[in-house]
Formats: C-alpha cells, sequence, structure tokens
C-alpha cells in the first residue's frame, strides 16, 4: 500500500494543477505557462539532483528512449492539452474529464504490460466509474460554451498521463524517482521552448501579474516537482492497473479545490459520487490474496531503483525484486 499512498498523492497535488492551470490559462500564452512552470521546477528539483549526479551513469540509450517518451506524452503533451482545454471549460468539468483514467490505464496496462485484471480490481473500477458517471451526467452543472472541446482536449491528457506509467515501468526503473524527474523535466522544458519563445513574441513577462508569477511557482516548484517525483517512485512498486485507480483522486482532488478556491458550487450528487471513487480506491488497492502461478517464472535480471539503496526503502536491492513481484503477481 506504501506505493499506492505515494501515487495517490501525486494524484492529489496534479488536481491543485487543474485548478492553478484554470488561473493561468486566462491570460498567460499555452506554451509560454507550460515553459515557465517547467523552469520552476528544474531550478527546485536541481540541488536533490547535484547529491544524485552519479545515476546519470546509469542511463544508458534505452532508459534515455523511454525517458524522452515519458517527458512528450506525460509532461508536454499531458501539460499542453490540459492547459489548452481549461481554455475552453471549466476546472470542475476538466478535473471530471480525468475520470476517464482508471479506466485507460487499466486497459493500456492490459494490452502493453498484459496484466489482467484481477475481480476485486474490477469492482474497484466500477465503482469509481458509477461515481463518476453520476457526478459528470448529474452533479457538473452548468458550463461554458465550447466546453465539449475543452472537455475532449483533457481526456485526451488522460491518454497521455496512462502512457507515462507505461513508459516508466518499461523503463526499468535504474534511477531513483528525483533524478528521473530532473531529467523528464529537462527535457520537456527543452521540447517546449522553440513554441515558448513564440509566445513570448505577443505576450512578455512584464505582463504577468504577481498571482500568475505566485501560480507559476506553485505549478513548477510544488505540484510538479513533488507530484513526479512521488508517482515515479509508487508507479514502481504496484501494478499500473492499481496505478490507474490511484489516479482518480485527481478528479476528486480538482473538485474539491475548485469549490475551495474557484467558488465553483458542488452539489450532493457531486460529493455522493467523489465519495464512490474513494470506495473504489480502497477496494481496489487493498491487499488481494494471489495464488501464485504453477510455473516458475522467469528469473528477471531485476533493476534496483537507486532510491532503495536509502534506508528509508530497506535492505539494498529489495526494491526492485519487490516491484518485479507485484508485476508478476498482477499478471496472474
Amino acid at each position: 500500500m506504501h506505493g499506492l499512498a505515494e501515487v495517490s498523492l501525486a494524484m492529489i497535488l496534479a488536481g491543485s494543477t487543474v485548478v492553478v492551470g484554470k488561473l493561468l490559462s486566462v491570460r498567460v500564452p499555452v506554451f509560454l505557462s507550460a515553459e515557465l512552470s517547467l523552469c520552476a521546477a528544474l531550478v527546485s528539483i536541481l540541488p536533490a539532483q547535484i547529491f544524485r549526479r552519479r545515476e546519470l551513469r546509469l542511463l544508458g540509450p534505452r532508459e534515455l528512449g523511454y525517458m524522452c517518451l515519458q517527458a512528450f506524452f506525460g509532461i508536454v503533451l499531458f501539460r499542453v492539452l490540459t492547459l489548452t482545454g481549461l481554455r475552453l471549460t471549466t476546472a470542475a468539468q476538466a478535473g471530471l474529464m480525468t475520470s476517464a483514467s482508471p479506466v485507460v490505464m487499466a486497459v493500456v496496462a492490459a494490452v502493453v504490460l498484459r496484466e489482467r485484471i484481477t475481480a476485486r480490481g474490477a469492482l474497484g473500477i466500477a465503482l469509481i466509474m458509477a461515481g463518476l458517471i453520476a457526478v459528470n451526467a448529474l452533479g457538473s452543472g452548468s458550463a461554458p460554451e465550447g466546453f465539449l472541446a475543452g472537455n475532449l482536449l483533457v481526456l485526451a491528457a488522460t491518454v497521455c498521463e496512462a502512457l507515462l506509467t507505461i513508459f516508466r515501468k518499461l523503463s526499468g526503473g535504474r534511477v531513483g524517482s528525483v533524478t528521473n524527474t530532473a531529467v523528464l523535466v529537462a527535457m520537456s522544458a527543452v521540447m517546449l521552448l522553440p513554441f515558448a519563445l513564440t509566445d513570448l513574441r505577443g505576450f512578455p513577462l512584464a505582463m504577468m501579474d504577481v498571482r500568475e508569477w505566485a501560480a507559476i511557482v506553485y505549478y513548477g516548484a510544488v505540484a510538479t516537482v513533488s507530484a513526479y517525483i512521488l508517482w515515479g517512485h509508487g508507479a514502481l512498486l504496484i501494478p499500473a492497473g492499481m496505478t490507474g485507480m490511484a489516479a482518480s483522486v485527481m478528479p476528486v482532488s480538482a473538485l474539491a479545490l475548485s469549490a475551495l478556491v474557484l467558488g465553483e458550487r458542488l452539489g450532493a450528487l457531486t460529493i455522493t459520487g467523489c465519495a464512490a471513487v474513494v470506495a473504489g480506491i480502497i477496494v481496489g488497492g487493498g491487499k488481494r490474496r494471489t495464488a501464485r502461478a504453477t510455473s516458475a517464472p522467469k528469473p528477471p535480471a531485476a533493476p534496483v531503483d537507486a532510491d532503495s539503496i536509502s534506508a528509508a526503502i530497506g535492505e539494498d536491492g529489495s526494491y526492485g525484486a519487490r516491484s518485479k513481484e507485484v508485476l508478476h503477481d498482477s499478471r496472474g
């Protein structure tokens, strides 16, 4: 459950970025705000990365390739699609559209990683989707004109979010979550730089006010860094399907913060639906009694995540083996 808690906390922070992104999308161009937030994230994570600079030697062509895919889909496309969608819809509607994340993750994990969806996992997903469908269909309230296009863009962002986890797992976890996050942020900042410079021509930085700068700093230095470190570490400890269920915390967080920060009203149906989401996470993420496969598993050369070396994780090498065992159990 340790990995599930980390991923869930990451999704609470990710939900807050929906609200912050809505504040930024009102005036600041999409590529410029995304680039500035990534620069803030890079500055905040560099001190921690300096102490882990030796981990960079562990990155070969294969790992760098997967990291490039993580950066492109999980940060660049996810951020651009979300911020663009928020220009057309409300923060609450955008948060609700992330309700598709559990199903998207489960399907992608089943296809790419061949993870089996257990009966308990299916029940958890059913509870999550029942609550979120109730929220979307009955408790969403009024939405601005053109909200459908914005919602579809946010929905596409959830697919990118699922691919981030898949590519993180396929990379093997040879480096810790801090190094992984630092490299992803740096790659993403480089990818977005040409587009941000284009935005900068029509929107000089002097046009930004204090609230927008504060939102940029929070988006990058707090939400992005913390969320991706927690996600990068926790996603290796649990099956991708369970990661998708934990991702359901994001719409709940976005809804709650939309009400608290932006003053959007939440009805009784919305609260009931959110309760069903939480119940689904508890049911789907609980301990499962899984029968061992009769055939012996392939003896993998389990890559050890660098975070496992620290005393906070435990014995040297136990993390890599434990991650592989969980993934093997999830496949049946």
